[in-house]
């Protein structure tokens, strides 16, 4: 199959890339030309930017394919503007959403794909908006979408992540034997799905019927806490983690402004979501990573890419960890005085 990739060179996409020229696809591309190319074999590549409706059109304007993968739909107008553009012209259209759209906290875990929509984050905000133009053109006019909501994406081309996101300085601070802080005890659930797993189910779907006009969360196997998260993530490393814990509170209010957003908004809640349903209609989406070797996977990119940053890169951090030890220390005299 023919297959426009809109996008095609971020974290998922790159690996959406990959196997379809592993599967025989022909893939075509449309970005700004502005990333690396992380990817081998032949394929199409469109160049404009997506914010640019009129110029996309025009580069559209002649084009076949026999699906769409739009990874760059950030609102309900730029999903507007796409099925405009693609209504009556391609039998399947994926679009990736994200599980921010259900915000937080969750009414059941597992989540399934009938929770509540209620994001808390701009951007689950705008995915939302844009979730809703693809389910209205689906139920008005038959569009052929199929929509994927991921939860924490990781493997190369992105460092390791942990509350302040994606961080370079995470591997660093495990190797300097450096504390790493978690939110509340470190229980609340997290679930990391690989990238090429991710890949499995996006061109898993591509043509199946049965997939059309649902929307699929699509997530790891391992549901874990992330304080299980860091420790494993430091087994599989061969090193120890060394976890303090702090109130999200108190996180929020010893980090500087807008560097611990994704904490506040989504991290601390649990994210926990099942992906039964789209196990049931994309036989590919088996056989999924481990965390220890997606861990080892991405940490041998960073390594070659020298994407490290050093262990003291986000300076709070330590300063954290010396409150949290501080107020550990009142908290056991305080006990032993009683």
């Amino acid at each position: 199959m023919r297959i426009l990739v809109i996008g095609g060179t971020g974290l998922i996409s790159t690996a959406i890339v990959k196997r379809l020229i592993s599967e025989g696809h022909e893939a075509v591309l449309f970005n700004r030309g502005e990333s690396a190319v992380r990817f081998a074999g032949e394929v199409e590549i469109i160049r404009g930017d997506r914010g640019d409706h009129a110029g996309f059109a025009a580069a559209m304007a002649g084009q076949t394919f026999d699906g769409v993968i739009d990874m760059l739909s950030f609102d309900g107008e730029v999903a507007r503007q796409n099925v405009e553009l693609f209504q009556g012209r391609v039998s399947h259209y994926l679009f990736c959403s994200t599980v921010c759209v259900y915000g937080g906290p969750l009414s059941q875990i597992p989540a399934v794909e009938s929770e509540p929509r209620t994001p808390v984050s701009a951007y689950g905000q705008g995915k939302l908006a844009a979730e809703d133009v693809f389910f209205d053109a689906h139920a008005r006019h038959g569009f052929p979408v199929t929509l994927f909501r991921p939860s924490h994406c990781y493997g190369p081309g992105q460092p390791l992540l942990d509350i302040w996101g994606y961080d370079a300085s995470l591997v660093s601070r495990f190797r300097a034997g450096k504390a790493i802080v978690v939110a509340g005890d470190g229980h609340g659930l997290w679930q990391p799905g690989h990238v090429d797993d991710m890949a499995k189910g996006f061109v898993g779907a591509l043509g199946r019927s049965v997939t059309v006009g649902k929307a699929y969360n699509i997530v790891g196997d391992e549901v874990m806490t992330w304080r299980n998260f860091h420790e494993r993530m430091a087994s599989a490393l061969g090193l120890e983690a060394k976890i303090v814990a702090l109130t999200t509170e108190q996180i929020v209010a010893g980090t500087p402004a807008g560097k611990a957003e994704w904490l506040r908004e989504n991290f601390q809640f649990h994210a926990a979501y099942s992906s039964d349903a789209l196990k049931a209609d994309v036989p590919a989406y088996a056989d999924l990573m481990s965390w220890e070797a997606g861990v080892r996977d991405t940490v041998a990119w960073m390594d070659g890419e020298a994407v490290h940053e050093a262990p003291d890169a986000k300076p709070w951090v330590d300063y954290l960890v010396q409150a949290a030890q501080g107020i550990n220390v009142r908290l056991q005299s305080g006990q032993a005085q009683q």
